[in-house]
């Protein structure tokens, strides 16, 4: 699956992470993810973002609001 090129996502640079970083730094990444200092990660590969990791209870949140 591609990845249109018109989505835009708002991200601060502490967000960002490269698929890489975030393999070695998994658990810190979801640590701060849990305590609420991230929002959201998001992954990069290739200079392209290509993945977003949320907490479970914010992909919680968001299920209940798209049903």
């Amino acid at each position: 699956m591609s990845i249109p090129a018109d989505i835009a996502v708002r991200v601060a640079n502490d967000e960002l992470a490269t698929v890489r970083e975030a393999m070695r730094e998994l658990n810190r990444l979801v640590d701060a993810l849990e305590r609420g200092e991230l929002e959201k990660v998001v992954l990069t590969q290739r200079n392209r973002m290509r993945a977003v990791v949320v907490s479970l209870e914010r992909f919680s949140e968001l299920e209940r609001r798209a049903a």
